[in-house]
């Protein structure tokens, strides 16, 4: 009964302290409604990704987790996830992408800056942002500015001075401006719906922005295909291709992925069934190895006997140098025939032996020196060829080929659409050049 009092006792307690803090919240909320208003949503989340927040640590990602103001996000290979900031603006990160979202204000001027380091997102904004409230996108070397509207920025870095961002825009327009060295923004260019523009360089190089042209929708990624399509479902304007066009472009950018997939398989099982063979014929040499040094002790007891008690019907090994060539038996001053060698003519050492069939003909040594690819311990030599992989006149990519064996097919593609001009069941037998149509 005591017991039961005391649990009773407990729950009221922590109902008045949640009561209370509920309370705290609702009054923080009215007195600092700018802190509270901006919200940032994992709505949606395919794969793994993880979160670097100040003062915690890194978490993992999980649908329908709020983040803070300045968290920095990092999205695995294969995965992506979709964003939700307050409730009209929609971000979706791609694979490998690196970024973070500082979001602060209020409606009337809020503050939206997406930090991308690498990688890409889409942004969707569904209402044109009040004339205090901006949105912007940040890559290492340029800035994109926006009102309302739908657009991609994709930033590739190859080095600190070697960075290119593309910002496709499929409705309104968006501002791209370059970077200095002293943080200030530069050139700027306007790109239209339809449109994309590239910036290319560093601040310390300098960096060049490119005229806007016409949308390649054919080079975007399958994952920023799907999120456009997702969106011309649900009728939101994207301008320079149809719901049908899109669906296409999906589905061939699908049978790509899995057509690489197969052919990634493949070489996987082919680099483990060469690992497999080399380590049975590793096996398998070990005891002829083994039979050799038996045969190699027996051959040096019988030299040691044969010494010991004078047999000259033995070949005698020479203890102190066993490199040496042994003496005939029946003429001791005279190097036994070697049969790696051509013998001399005893009647005149300097030229090769007569045939008896035919004196006037030399005769041919059986004995020649040959390469013995059954000695064990010594490996063949085989003939290795370069597979170069043209596209546009350029080498894309080069593989080094063993004689007889085939060359794989690039997992990479210069484009979405085309083909390597290449029956990849042939074997190499000299330089390749293989090209992209």
């Amino acid at each position: 009964m005591q017991k039961s009092k005391g649990i009773k006792i407990a729950a009221l307690l922590c109902g008045a302290i949640a009561a209370i803090t509920g309370i705290v919240l609702v009054v923080s909320h009215m007195l600092g409604g700018e802190e509270f208003y901006r919200s940032i949503l994992i709505y949606e989340l395919n794969g793994t990704a993880s979160i670097e927040r100040e003062g915690a640590g890194e978490i993992n990602a999980a649908e329908d987790l709020y983040l803070e103001s300045g968290d920095r996000i990092s999205v695995a290979e294969g995965s992506s996830m979709r964003l939700k900031l307050d409730d009209d603006k929609y971000l979706m990160v791609e694979e490998e992408s690196v970024l973070s979202v500082e979001a602060a204000g209020s409606e009337e001027d809020s503050k939206t800056k997406i930090q991308l380091e690498e990688g890409a997102v889409t942004s969707e904004i569904q209402n044109p942002l009040s004339p205090d409230s901006k949105y912007e996108v940040n890559s290492p070397n340029s800035v994109m500015a926006v009102r309302g509207t739908i657009f991609r920025v994709e930033t590739t870095v190859f080095s600190d001075e070697d960075v290119s961002t593309k910002v496709s825009v499929f409705s309104g327009k968006v501002s791209m401006g370059a970077l200095q060295e002293d943080g200030s923004v530069g050139d700027e260019i306007l790109i239209g719906a339809g449109e994309e523009a590239e910036c290319d360089g560093g601040l310390i190089s300098g960096t060049v922005l490119s005229e806007p042209a016409e949308i390649d929708f054919q080079s975007l990624s399958l994952q920023a295909l799907e999120f456009l399509t997702d969106l011309a479902e649900q009728d939101a304007p994207i301008t320079g291709i149809s719901k049908d066009e899109l669906s296409a472009l999906v589905e061939e950018a699908r049978a790509w992925e899995s057509e690489d997939e197969e052919s990634d398989d493949e070489t996987e099982e082919e680099m483990e069934e060469a690992e497999d063979a080399d380590i049975d014929e590793e096996d398998m040499d070990e005891p002829e190895d083994e039979e050799d040094d038996e045969e190699d002790s027996q051959a040096d007891k019988t030299a040691s006997s044969g010494n010991s008690n004078n047999n000259t019907g033995t070949t005698p090994r020479t203890p102190t140098n066993p490199g040496t060539i042994p003496r005939s038996p029946s003429n001791p001053r005279t190097p036994s025939p070697n049969p790696g060698t051509t013998p001399q003519n005893p009647q005149n050492p300097g030229t090769p032996p007569q045939n008896p069939q035919n004196p006037g003909t030399t005769q041919q040594n059986p004995g020649t020196t040959q390469q013995n690819p059954g000695t064990p311990g010594t490996t063949p030599q085989t003939a290795e060829y370069t597979v170069s992989f043209m596209y546009n006149g350029t080498v894309f990519a080069t593989q080094t080929v063993k004689e007889g064996e085939c060359v794989t097919k690039p997992s990479l593609k210069p484009e979405a659409s085309g083909t390597w001009d290449f029956d990849f069941s042939t074997k190499i037998k000299k330089d390749t050049t293989i090209k992209w149509k």
